[in-house]
């Protein structure tokens, strides 16, 4: 498909930049976790200065989803228990969660679809980053939670029936639905969520991770490679059922996925059992989320 734009992306460029910004205090937790040499004191001192943030941590390292046996009173054991990585993907999802429960029928996804399955690529990611033998940067699992985020953005600017028509379009001509959006948007989901990422001053890793999270090639960086992964095996851990026929669950399954998991030194036995833990996980904190 070669045809020109029929929308112009700069409009698209613009809406994703006027998406409502996230909380200075997550945006500045993500700075942090993303330094290899964070101090836990930054992490401790800047959520301490959050009144709502700190009450939320404690709330969510006290759950018993969690498997705490002790009660954690202090921000500092909270993150020492919960762990920063764990941390910034669940402050960024109480200011994000919300946004991604609509339904978004193009896509194959009901209400509250996106966000369950952003919820297991972050799951996934963390359990890709603690398997794969190369290192992979703790901020992944935010990249992950975050990689279709750019959906909202089409969704919201273009509303449910020029995609639903976008998705019909895909289908009639046997093509992958990213692609239409390339064709008929002149940009994809996957760039217009790395955009509102970028704009929300978020580290460089993670727009990476999300604008790459449908790419499949040697050169992926492992974060941008992990998120890939996360990506995949979310449709595994939110679609159990072998008969499922969502849109994009299908094109998942037709994806290669052996370049990503040549990058992180990962075999087919690691992905299935980062696939079972992953479905574990999901079963046990996806309500940590919400």
């Amino acid at each position: 498909m070669t045809a020109l734009p029929l929308f112009d992306p700069a409009d698209l460029l613009a809406a994703a930049e006027s998406v409502e910004p996230l909380p200075h205090t997550i945006a500045r937790l993500a700075t942090l976790v993303a330094d290899p040499d964070f101090d836990i004191r930054d992490i401790t001192e800047t959520v301490s200065l959050d009144v709502s943030l700190t009450a939320d941590l404690l709330r969510r390292a006290n759950a018993a989803a969690l498997g705490h046996r002790s009660t954690i009173s202090s921000v500092q054991d909270a993150v020492v228990r919960i762990g920063p990585s764990m941390l910034l993907s669940l402050s960024l999802a109480s200011g994000v969660g919300k946004r991604m429960l609509h339904a978004l029928p193009a896509y194959g996804l009901g209400p509250g679809a996106l966000w369950a399955r952003s919820v297991a690529a972050s799951i996934a990611a963390e359990g890709i980053r603690s398997r794969a033998r190369v290192p992979v940067p703790p901020e992944v699992g935010t990249a992950a939670l975050l990689h279709d985020f750019g959906k909202l953005v089409l969704a919201k600017h273009f509303g449910k029936q020029i995609l639903e028509t976008l998705a019909l379009a895909a289908a009639t001509d046997g093509t992958d639905l990213l692609e239409t959006e390339q064709v008929v948007f002149g940009i994809n989901h996957a760039e217009i969520g790395a955009l509102v990422a970028e704009s929300w001053g978020l580290p460089l890793t993670i727009v990476d991770g999300i604008r790459d999270h449908h790419e499949s090639h040697p050169d992926l960086s492992p974060v941008s490679a992990a998120v890939g992964l996360a990506c995949a095996m979310s449709f595994e851990v939110t679609t159990r059922d072998p008969d499922a026929d969502e849109i994009e669950v299908r094109a998942a399954r037709r994806r290669d996925i052996t370049p990503l998991l040549d990058i992180l030194q990962l075999d087919a036995a690691d992905y299935h059992a980062i696939v079972a833990a992953a479905c574990e996980r999901f079963d046990e904190v996806s309500d940590q989320y919400a």
